[in-house]
């Protein structure tokens, strides 16, 4: 950089090297966690690494060292060393895991030493270990980190004390208090990942039963053990040995395993076929090799016979939260335990103290002790399958992870209201729950979407009752969201685009292909097909606007623009907004609408523009809440330096130029929105757009006429442009302009010939898809500076809240550490007057087990951010007091009248009454 900007405020300090958190978590996890572990099924970590017993910890190591050598930026091997010395090999903590500096280390005594690492020894709740000295201050960060690498509850089975805790209290006291007592509102949360870790795996403990079940649902970039029927068989040889092992663990005299096995052959209910297949599961998972592992159709023949449950939990799914632990998990069904997570624990607890008593007597069961741990590393790969990785960003990386639960989540589908208001307060009582879920093409499953979850949450008013939080039922609401998607063919999602934008829904003409209607067409004509669905259902069941109260659009932030989504959103505000007006509506108040945007971006300009469209066209101008919108937060600065130069395509490119000129032009803007120029750049950006126009579009187009195109592409469905009220569907674009008055467009001709081409030109589309390489040199950050605080001005003027989701934000963002949280600079715990304005904030979870978190987790990461960053306690906790209350008062949900109940009755009449009379649409795909 020639020239450095201000100081960014405390909490903006980027550090340029993976977090030490994150290596030591990897390094500590690792003999659990890799298929390198799994593989080799070792039971022991033999310090001296070199022989025959040492044979297995020295191929692990090999694995984990070259792992992290190439991902842990900045680090020694002697760094990475000392961790795994520490962890491997302990010879600190309790002193009953400390071992003989020789003596190699049995995994039962790794896992207590890496529990007893992090976590006290109290029952039923515990807490973080603290230790003394500086270590104390990372203790929380560094746990945060290992529980991103594996799953909390097999830490919190490991602890030594009876009962065992079966959660982590890293919440402040006094801050949960606060919260609780006032009411905390969940804003942010998506039903289909609002489940924890071990709820879902309960969910698949009984779905991989499901002969339905397809195989290639489960394949994917980046999955363990490569091919999806192959992480099938997996599981389901998983699933049978935790029902071998509880049986064996059950056993008053407990026999070695090999003899419990041998045993059955005696019995009449086991059939030689059955037997044979038992004993090659168990040999397959007890060595990792795949070549032994029996077929799919075997191993699902013999896991029916074990949880002859299973398939019913999935075609006639439990109607409540206590029935899925009691019926999902063949131990707990065993065992008739109901108790949240009670098979997994109880499987672990009496493993680990069998375990512990064949040590104690000298004798080694192999068979019991491999097969034991192999069970704990599939469980453990499956977490880090379902559970995003750390240090990729973008929005591409977290659709896989998101995506993956997919058929494993279908015994939860009754329930899910239950399990997200469960999930979303860590089973403590919240003031509202709003959850997303998506569309359909037809109101018949639409109405039948919001009738299962509104059942499951009528499950929920009749437990807690009318008067949970403050002497008021708590509220529930549901916001419909679109899904942007970035080809038809769903070739990026499975990881294999095409180059320069082939195939996508961007393209006019692809090859092979006829596309009617230009750019997007195919894309807009579907989600027409959905919007006019949920139109019709509101139409026809105004009282379910009381249920249904936003409208949001997520997933793939850069495959779709903002043009494409302004008359869906304009179609069903207007629908909404007349079915309010109908009697049988009660006074419904308006539906509400949030965005997606500002998340994902290639170059920061891209993420402030993308948000100035959604404020300026998409959302309600008397607010409306933005999701995520972490771009109003970065400091361009830190953000330059980290990044270094962009590439992208060279059509983007020319619309961030154009919006970044109508900042400096006040070029048909909102009052007050105007970007003061840094010096110079006026002038630069003018002439970068004349040469990216020519470059693009074939002829050098001058500013004025590109503003006002970017203009008019958005504003399409809008008086005064529009003469009448735009419809949707495959035509709807050509429709619109043949309609539109043009007297009222500013170089008209030209606006005209530009769109058309855009739209419709395949040659300015491969054009614009050539990739421009831009340094993010002092102009660049400059002009960002100057955008970005306009726009913050703009948006704390406005009211608009954003969304903030922590653990999304830090995963997503790649931030690295909270303390880079842009939350510290969009709304600082303290006053800055040098800034522009606060900008108002909710907070919300976001995707609880994709991310490994739940609402009032993520109020203790602000709390622990702020005050890394050296905010006081007194200022924090007023501060989140703030956010809590900006929360309540920006849902969407409402009150339902005259009771809660009541009003989910009617809601339930109602929708029925619609599904029975109703014609239903032929080929309309369930709503996620």
């Amino acid at each position: 950089m020639s020239r450095e900007g201000p100081r960014p405020p405390p909490g903006n300090l980027a550090p340029r090297r993976v977090p030490e958190a994150y290596v030591r978590a990897e390094v500590a996890s690792f003999p659990l966690t890799s298929l390198g572990a799994f593989r080799s099924a070792v039971t022991e970590l033999v310090p001296s690494l070199d022989a025959e017993a040492g044979g297995p910890t020295r191929a692990l190591w090999r694995e984990c060292e070259k792992n992290l050598s190439e991902h842990a930026s900045g680090w020694s091997l002697d760094r990475i060393i000392a961790v795994r010395d520490a962890f491997w090999f302990p010879s600190r903590g309790h002193v009953s895991h400390r071992q003989a500096p020789r003596k190699g280390v049995s995994m039962f005594h790794y896992l207590r030493n890496l529990a007893d690492t992090h976590l006290e020894r109290r029952p039923g709740v515990t807490v973080i270990f603290q230790g003394t000295g500086a270590e104390a201050v990372e203790a929380l960060t560094h746990y945060r980190w290992l529980t991103f690498a594996m799953p909390e509850d097999l830490l919190l089975a490991a602890v030594p004390v009876e009962p065992p805790p079966t959660r982590v209290d890293i919440e402040p006291p006094l801050l949960v208090r606060h919260l609780l007592d006032r009411g905390v509102a969940e804003v942010h949360h998506h039903v289909g990942a609002g489940m924890d870790f071990p709820l879902l795996w309960a969910s698949l403990l009984s779905a991989v039963g499901d002969a339905a079940l397809d195989p290639s649902t489960l394949t994917g970039p980046g999955l363990p053990f490569d091919e999806g029927g192959v992480m099938l068989r997996w599981l389901l040889a998983t699933a049978v040995t935790r029902c071998v092992l509880a049986e064996v663990l059950l056993r008053r005299e407990t026999p070695p395993l090999l003899d419990f096995v041998r045993g059955l052959s005696e019995s009449q209910a086991w059939l030689p076929q059955r037997r044979r297949v038992l004993s090659r599961t168990l040999e397959a998972l007890s060595r990792g090799r795949r070549e032994v592992l029996p077929a799919l159709d075997e191993l699902r023949g013999l896991y029916e016979d074990l949880h002859p449950l299973a398939v019913r939990n999935v075609t006639d799914p439990p109607a409540t939260l206590d029935e899925v632990w009691r019926r999902c998990d063949p131990v707990a069904l065993r065992l008739r335990l109901s108790s949240p997570n009670g098979g997994e624990r109880w499987l672990v607890r009496a493993g680990l103290k069998h375990l512990a008593a064949l040590e104690r007597a000298g004798i080694h069961d192999v068979h019991f002790d491999r097969l034991f741990w192999q069970v704990q590393r599939v469980r453990c790969i499956s977490y880090r399958a379902y559970v995003q990785r750390p240090l990729t960003a973008g929005l591409q990386w977290f659709i896989r992870f998101y995506g993956r639960p997919g058929a494993m989540k279908r015994p939860l589908r009754a329930v899910r209201a239950e399990v997200s208001y469960a999930v979303a307060g860590g089973d403590q009582p919240i003031a509202a729950l709003e959850v997303r879920t998506s569309l359909s093409n037809d109101p018949i499953r639409i109405a039948e979407e919001l009738a299962s979850l509104t059942r499951s949450w009528r499950g929920v008013l009749g437990r807690t009752g009318e008067h949970a939080v403050g002497g008021r039922p708590p509220e529930f609401g549901v916001v419909m969201h679109l899904i942007k998607a970035r080809d038809p063919g769903r070739h990026w999602t499975q990881g294999q685009p095409p180059a320069h934008g082939m195939g996508t829904y961007a393209e006019p003409v692809p090859e092979g292909r006829v596309r009617l209607g230009g750019r997007f067409s195919d894309y807009f004509a579907a989600q027409s097909v959905q919007v006019e669905a949920l139109v019709d259902l509101m139409k026809a069941v105004p009282l379910s606007l009381w249920l249904v109260r936003g409208l949001d659009v997520a997933s793939d932030e850069l495959s779709v623009p903002t043009w494409v989504l302004a008359p869906l959103y304009r179609y069903v505000r207007w629908g909404a907004a007349r079915a309010a007006t109908r009697l049988e509506a009660r006074g419904a108040p308006p539906l509400r609408l949030t965005s997606h945007v500002g998340e994902d971006y290639r170059h920061l300009m891209e993420g402030l523009r993308r948000i100035y469209e959604s404020l300026h066209y998409l959302l309600d101008r008397t607010g409306g809440r933005l999701g995520h919108a972490t771009a109003l937060g970065v400091e361009p600065g830190m953000w330059a330096e980290s990044v270094g130069a962009v590439m992208m395509p060279a059509e983007d490119r020319l619309w961030d130029l154009v919006f970044e000129w109508r900042l400096y032009s006040d070029y048909r803007l909102p009052p007050a929105l105007a970007a003061e120029a840094p010096a110079g750049r006026p002038q630069r950006v003018e002439n970068m757009l004349r040469e990216l126009s020519e470059s693009v579009f074939g002829d050098c187009i001058a500013p004025h006429v590109l503003a006002e195109a970017h203009h008019v592409l958005h504003n399409l469905w809008c008086p005064p442009l529009a003469r009448e009220e735009g419809g949707v569907g495959l035509d709807a674009f050509s429709r619109t302009f043949r309609r539109l008055n043009w007297t009222r467009v500013l170089n008209a001709d030209q606006v005209r010939s530009l769109l058309v081409a855009y739209r419709e030109d395949e040659r300015v589309f491969q054009r614009g898809q050539q990739l421009v390489d831009i340094p993010l040199d002092a102009s660049e950050v400059d002009a960002l500076r100057a955008v970005q605080d306009a726009m913050r001005r703009h948006v704390g003027a406005r009211g608009t809240v954003v969304e903030v989701n922590p653990s999304s934000n830090l995963l997503i963002g790649n931030l690295l550490d909270l303390r880079n949280h842009p939350i510290l600079r969009l709304n600082p715990p303290r006053a800055d007057d040098s800034a522009p304005p606060p900008v108002p904030i909710a907070l919300g979870a976001d995707d609880p087990v994709t991310f490994s978190t739940f609402l009032l987790r993520e109020y203790s990461l602000l709390h622990e951010a702020a005050r890394s960053a050296g905010y006081s306690e007194r200022v924090v906790h007023e501060w989140l007091s703030t956010i809590r209350q900006t929360s309540m008062d920006a849902r969407f949900t409402a009150p339902w009248r005259p009771s809660a109940l009541h009003m989910a009755d009617e809601l339930l009449g109602a929708l029925a009454r619609f599904t029975r009379r109703a014609v239903p649409r032929h080929g309309a795909p369930a709503p996620a």
